[in-house]
Order: structure tokens, then C-alpha cells, then sequence
């Protein structure tokens, strides 16, 4: 009988050791990134390109309608020079028209009306200034592993930057640009004209460090 309790004790021993192991557990990570400067990008004097009321008379039918180019200026200040690249993202992507343009992969939609795609619009880069000298657009198709020169049309899906010459990006405190927006309305059959038609386009620009 008292080996009977003996091993009973030392059964229950080893039990309570192997619970004791198995307890679930959970993990806390602590991550931050350290950057040696920070960059703001922004659009002087506002970022809307407004083309105010279009008049349905002007729409042509079986005929996409270009307006007119608008264009704003972007500034990219940094806190130290830095290489950064930038990237698009079209906010109304759903709304992408993509027959109507040769290129559709550099169309930006501009919204929908009663389940009707409103039509696009085109951005484009010129006038581009590192700290005041003028430079070119880069593009990289693979996260920045390699950079291309000769970039002006915009789109979704390429990372851009700049440079004062050669094929890598360069290191900026203050960067200017021009950018040039040009919408483009759907055939008007394809439009709810019995109702007003928003032009609702938007695309975020979003800094990338390098």
C-alpha cells in the first residue's frame, strides 16, 4: 500500500512538471524603424483640379470627351537630403474605363454614377527640380532593385524618383514637379444624363523610402 502511494505521488509529480512545460504562451514583439529624416509630400496652392460644370451638350455621342490639361505642383520636403521614390494609388480604381485609352495601364478613374463608370484621367510629370537643379523621373518595375530613365505618364503599379542624371536615385532635400492631370468623360450613352455626373476622381501619393 505504500508503494501504491508513493508511485501515485510520484505519478502526479511528473503530471504537474509536464502541465507546467506545456503552458500556452504569447509572444510581444517590439519593431519601430529609425529614419534619419522625414519627408512631406505636398500639392501648393491645394490639390484639387476642378474643371467645374461640363454642359451634357458638349458630350458627342459614340465619342470619349478629353478635357482640357489642368495642372498643380507637387513639393516633396525632406529634413535632410534623401533618396526617396513615390508610388500612386488610385482610390477609384473600380471606375478604371480600361477601352478608353491606348495605355489603359496609365488611366485613373473618376468614380461612378448609378453603376456607370463617369470616364479617366491621365497624370503626368514635368519640371522636375532636386534642390533646385532640374532633373528626370525615374522608374523602377521591380521595388527599386533597378531604375529606368524617360518616365512622365503615371501609374499604379511602378515605383518612381528623381535624379540630376545618371540611373540612380538621388539624395533631395526639397523636391519640385509639375504634375499634369488630364480627365477624359465616357461616351454619353454609357452616362446616367438624366442626373448630375460628379467628376470623383482622387489618387494618394505615397513616399517610399530608398
Amino acid at each position: 500500500m505504500k508503494n501504491l502511494i508513493t508511485a501515485s505521488a510520484l505519478l502526479a509529480v511528473a503530471l504537474f512538471s509536464t502541465l507546467s512545460h506545456a503552458a500556452d504562451t504569447a509572444e510581444l514583439k517590439v519593431k519601430g524603424v529609425i529614419r534619419p529624416s522625414a519627408c512631406v509630400p505636398s500639392f501648393s496652392g491645394g490639390a484639387v483640379v476642378d474643371y467645374g460644370v461640363i454642359p451634357a451638350s458638349v458630350l458627342k455621342k459614340g465619342a470619349y470627351t478629353p478635357m482640357p490639361t489642368r495642372e498643380v505642383a507637387l513639393n516633396i520636403k525632406c529634413e535632410a537630403p534623401t533618396k526617396i521614390g513615390f508610388k500612386f494609388v488610385d482610390n477609384r480604381h473600380e471606375s478604371i474605363v480600361t477601352e478608353m485609352m491606348q495605355y489603359p495601364e496609365h488611366n485613373f478613374g473618376l468614380g461612378t454614377v448609378g453603376g456607370k463608370k463617369t470616364g479617366g484621367y491621365t497624370i503626368e510629370m514635368a519640371g522636375v527640380t532636386g534642390d533646385g537643379v532640374a532633373g528626370q523621373v525615374l522608374y523602377s518595375g521591380d521595388s527599386g532593385k533597378s531604375w529606368y530613365q524617360g518616365a512622365s505618364g503615371l501609374n499604379t503599379w511602378h515605383l518612381f524618383s528623381f535624379n540630376n542624371g545618371g540611373w540612380n536615385p538621388g539624395a533631395y532635400k526639397d523636391v519640385t514637379a509639375k504634375i499634369r492631370v488630364a480627365a477624359i468623360i465616357n461616351k454619353p450613352e454609357d452616362l446616367d444624363l438624366t442626373r448630375e455626373i460628379p467628376l470623383d476622381g482622387s489618387a494618394t501619393i505615397e513616399v517610399i523610402y530608398l
